[in-house]
Parts: structure tokens; C-alpha cells; sequence
């Protein structure tokens, strides 16, 4: 009987990001981000120059929380502070979740 050939399981081309530096643009707001695994990257975000600080800060997180849980199964946050007039830093974390056990049930043991 044939086997298939051993195939290693790939992962995920970045890290989990731990910091996200915003910069205000014209037509776009540039983002660098740096990963827990010393990668990182760049990427842009095409809001306004007038749009607000926090649809943007929104805009660029909600990207890094989807990927983060699809490719690692973490949750993660962000606190945003001012570097600049016109830049922020948004620190990550990841959120820590415990599986709340209502009254009155028994947890499930495994």
C-alpha cells in the first residue's frame, strides 16, 4: 500500500505581533509592527487624514486580532499611547480567557 510522503506542518509567517507603531498620512496611515519572534512588517491603512484616531487604531488592530487567533489560536488586546503628535504606539497583549464553570455544574474532567 502506498503512504503519503511526511509532511511537516508550516507555520505561521509571523509571529504574535507585540507592538504596533501608527503614523497619520494623507490618503493612508503606515503602520510598522513588531512579532515576539524578532520578524515584524509594514503594511498601510487607506482611511483619510481627517478620519478619527480611533477608527484607524481599530482599523489596524481588528487586522493583527483576526490573524493572530486564526494562525496561533490567541486572543490579544492593545493599549495605545501617544509617541508623537503624530504617532502611537500600541503595546499587545495576549487576554487570558478561563472557561467560567456556571454554579451548581460539575467540570468536565478529561
Amino acid at each position: 500500500m502506498a503512504r503519503r510522503p511526511k509532511t511537516e506542518k508550516k507555520r505561521p509567517s509571523f509571529g504574535i505581533p507585540k507592538e504596533i507603531i501608527l503614523l497619520t498620512g494623507h490618503d493612508v496611515w503606515p503602520y510598522t509592527f513588531i512579532a515576539d519572534d524578532s520578524g515584524g512588517g509594514c503594511g498601510k491603512v487607506p482611511m483619510p487624514a481627517g478620519a478619527a484616531l480611533e477608527d484607524v487604531q481599530t482599523a489596524v488592530f481588528t487586522q493583527f486580532a483576526d490573524l493572530t487567533r486564526i494562525f496561533h489560536g490567541v486572543e490579544i488586546d492593545v493599549e495605545w499611547s501617544s509617541l508623537t503628535p503624530d504617532s502611537w504606539v500600541g503595546h499587545i497583549r495576549r487576554v487570558i480567557t478561563e472557561e467560567l464553570v456556571p454554579p451548581g455544574a460539575a467540570p468536565e474532567v478529561g
